[in-house]
């Protein structure tokens, strides 16, 4: 096969086998027509995109940074955990005993004591407790007229005064855990600004990518235009080496579309996980890639590095927690000296009322009081402690001594890489103005026979390659603007992001995507705090002509869609009954808290939802049987029972008004019989019992509309968010 035609062969393969590409071949019948889209249900749907909105989508729906985020919920946890210390304690404690003489069976002594008393830590790492205490003693046999109860009520204190003395040893892991939480949430705030980064880069690639393609695709439809010019001149002798030039560059740029096709997808796929976007939609960037200056000066820009970077405030978190545990392991050093004292009011008597009441009213008094010392001979551990976290702190200085050269050196590198993008810039744009130049001579002296095809193709990719170049200096530009403010720690703020500490607590059952995340965003400050709605997909074919300014949000039309979320053409759907309306429904609906969620998805695309109450369903059950109980109280002694194992139980009356407690209700028999089974590994036995449940249902519907346009273009945005409504005739 030639090879002209052979690569011809493959380019057109390779074509069809991309899922993404914005564009047919041009018509082989009509070489000088321009490409024609593909179908429109072989096209995935398009979404205009601009820049803020893609950051702001990537804020509140990238999977990365919600895993990032739990991070910084459990460092919380771990901080409120930690001030447990402070928690009072209750100490109950009981003890009983007879003691015989031996070799006497007629002489014994009977004891019992019970204690309760509640103890609290201070944060001089000594402790009080109050408790009280009441016993009886008895010799057999019995001596007439002796008092045999004890009570006493009082205080007792613990004092360590070397070792474990001091606020800063007893609230170590508080302070501990709070720096960890401080680092937590600069890895969060620096797994942010990356993440910034990264879709700004990856979003400007594809708007060049894009350009690049259609830069392709005219290179393409020039070269089909110069075949067409050429069959159409006399026959003369140079028209064949004429020809096989056209044919030659078409086959070349027909390889170099597939390729910019190809990288157009693979970037796409990329900025779609960045933003959390799962619906395999074509975006096309609205927004060029930036030309804003820095307004930052060398030594703003350094200053405000050394302030802000996140990984220079771990390390004097981590330094600061290295200087505690330090000072701490120095004190643990010392031998172990407390002190401890204890007293209070005693009284006694014939029983146990009569031994309280002889507190109140001759009450006999006791009090203690010592010292105890320990030192381990050597004393090795503790001085080896000690030594290990002075150590540790010199590492973490010199750390931040380093990390604050390499800052320095970045910031620098980062002014350089601007001087330079500037300078490619403007290059760029001269190399562009003498392309065009220089094309339009070829051009000319070709109709005068003074050039040949080959040098206006020549001329024709000299100035593709100008234009590439020109877009590409833009986007470097761009891109070392936004690593400079990415490295001075002045990302987030350029784009108004914040981290809401509030939030991290409230945010864990929320159901919020990356609720600790605040983004003031420019097209709309008012939903500051709310995840940005996706952007609505539109048909390929209803772009506009151009692209919107760079603080708004295009309003772009949209073709309407069927139930299914097929696209139909608007000119398809046969006009309406003029008495005829149409409403969406939505189904039957077994849970509340699922038909909520829908109903405030059918609100926020400014539809009214309807409920009504629709028929009875009958379910067949497996019930899990634990017992059945005389009395409400045992039965919710055996339902909590169930509960600490996280049993879903729950307790319900027979027809013998006996209470009967199940462990739980599944539509499923493997279910059931797994949760037997987990059951039975915790030594709770339970049987299944089969029975049939009748539950309502609920009928939502949403919308009165004359026509089908309208309530169509409200399913296409409901389909978006996860609904699936149908167009049915109102009665």
């Amino acid at each position: 096969m030639n090879p002209s035609l052979r690569l011809i062969v493959l380019s057109l393969l390779a074509i069809s086998l991309l899922p993404h590409s914005s564009y047919a071949l041009p018509d082989q019948e009509n070489p000088g027509a321009p490409p024609t889209p593909t179908p429109q249900s072989a096209m995935p749907s398009q979404l205009i995109l601009p820049i803020n909105t893609a950051i702001a989508m990537a804020v509140h729906r990238n999977i990365d940074l919600r895993i990032e985020s739990q991070n910084s919920r459990m460092a919380t946890v771990d901080e409120f955990r930690s001030h447990g210390i402070y928690n009072p304690v209750l100490n109950v404690s009981s003890t009983g005993g007879v003691s015989a003489v031996p070799g006497d069976a007629f002489f014994s002594t009977k004891t019992m004591n019970t204690t309760v008393g509640m103890t609290q830590n201070l944060p001089t790492g000594g402790s009080i407790t109050a408790s009280t205490q009441a016993g009886y003693f008895r010799y057999e046999p019995a001596v007439s007229g002796a008092k045999e109860w004890q009570s006493t009520a009082g205080l007792a204190f613990t004092q360590p005064l070397l070792r474990n003395a001091g606020m800063e040893t007893f609230e170590l892991n508080i302070t501990l855990s709070a720096n960890t939480l401080q680092d937590s949430l600069e890895r969060f705030r620096s797994t942010t600004s990356d993440t910034v980064s990264n879709v700004i880069t990856s979003y400007n690639r594809l708007y060049v990518l894009r350009q690049i393609q259609d830069t392709r695709e005219a290179a393409l439809r020039s070269a089909l235009s110069l075949l067409d010019e050429i069959k159409k001149k006399g026959p003369g002798t140079a028209q064949g080496l004429e020809v096989a030039n056209a044919e030659f560059a078409i086959s070349q740029r027909r390889k170099d579309f597939v390729e910019a096709s190809r990288s157009v997808s693979d970037q796409e796929t990329n900025l779609r996980y960045l933003i959390g976007l799962e619906t395999p939609v074509r975006i096309v960037p609205s927004d060029p890639p930036s030309k804003e200056e820095p307004a930052e000066t060398d030594e703003q820009a350094v200053k405000a590095a050394l302030d802000l970077r996140s990984d220079l405030k771990q390390l004097k978190i981590s330094l600061q927690s290295a200087q505690v545990q330090e000072r701490v392991a120095s004190h643990q050093s010392l031998p172990d000296l407390s002190v401890n004292a204890s007293g209070g009011f005693s009284g006694t008597g014939y029983n146990f009322g009569e031994s309280y009441r002889g507190i109140s009213n001759h009450p006999g008094t006791y009090w203690t009081a010592g010292m105890q010392f320990s030192i381990p001979l050597g004393n090795t551990a503790a001085r080896n402690d000690y030594i290990r976290t002075k150590i540790r702190a010199e590492q973490a200085q010199d750390q931040i001594r380093a990390l604050t050269w390499r800052i320095r050196n970045d910031v620098e590198y980062d002014m350089r890489s601007l001087i330079s993008a500037r300078l490619q810039i403007q290059l760029a744009d001269k190399s562009s103005q003498f392309a065009e130049q220089r094309l339009d001579e070829y051009r000319k002296n070709n109709r005068l026979n003074q050039a040949t095809i080959q040098d206006v193709l020549n001329a024709e990719n000299d100035l593709n390659v100008a234009r590439n170049a020109q877009l590409e200096a833009v986007e470097t530009f761009s891109n070392a603007v936004v690593k400079l403010w990415k490295d001075t720690g002045l990302l987030l703020d350029h784009y108004g992001i914040h981290i809401d500490r509030s939030k991290l607590m409230s945010s864990a059952d929320s159901g919020e995507e990356n609720p600790s995340l605040n983004m003031d965003l420019p097209v709309d400050t008012g939903q500051a705090s709310k995840p940005p709605a996706v952007p609505e997909p539109v048909p390929r074919d209803v772009l506009p002509p151009a692209p919107p300014a760079r603080e708004s949000i295009p309003a772009v039309a949209e073709k309407p869609a069927n139930a299914r979320g097929e696209s139909v053409p608007a000119t398809s759907a046969a006009p309406p009954a003029i008495n005829t309306s149409f409403t969406l429904s939505f189904g039957e609906f077994a849970s509340k808290s699922v038909m909520e969620d829908a109903i405030e998805k059918i609100k926020s695309v400014g539809l009214v939802p309807k409920v009504e109450q629709g028929p009875q369903k009958t379910e067949h059950m497996i019930r899990l049987y634990l017992a059945e109980y005389p009395s409400h109280l045992q039965a919710q002694k055996a339902l909590k029972k169930l509960q600490r194992v996280k049993g879903n139980g729950f307790i319900q009356m027979n027809d013998n008004k006996r209470y009967v407690v199940y462990a739980g209700s599944f539509s499923s028999q493997d279910l059931a019989l797994k949760e037997q089974q987990r059951l039975a590994g915790l030594k709770i036995k339970v049987r299944p019992e089969k029975t049939s449940v009748s539950f309502p249902t609920y009928l939502l519907t949403a919308g009165t509309f004359q026509g089908r346009e309208a309530p169509l273009e409200y399913a296409r945005k409901l389909e978006l968010l996860g609904l699936k409504p149908v167009l049915t005739e109102k009665p």
